[in-house]
């Protein structure tokens, strides 16, 4: 997913996902407590906390299932956190 992203792209995610986060209430700065969080909110979730660095620094981006559970532990849409724009549907 991030290969075809710009860094500009993967830096612009980092960012909404680091406010989304302290928004939420969890350290952007501790990818443990974000990866406590995850646990927390769903059992099944399997991402460890190198790969949520890697989120967090915007080398990478999660997957299209991970952007969900993320973007619903952030209470923020999957569409907006993933590309800063969100999609209306009518």
């Amino acid at each position: 997913m991030s290969a075809h992203l710009s860094f500009k792209e993967r830096e612009e995610f980092s960012q909404r996902l680091r406010m989304s986060l302290q928004k939420a209430g969890i350290n952007p700065d501790s990818p443990t407590q974000f990866h406590r969080a995850l646990q927390l909110a769903d059992e099944t979730v399997r991402i460890s906390p190198s790969t949520i660095y890697r989120w967090l620094l915007g080398d990478s981006l999660p997957s299209e299932e991970n952007m969900k559970i993320v973007a619903n532990l952030c209470n923020v849409c999957p569409q907006w956190l993933r590309s800063g724009r969100a999609t209306v549907e009518i």
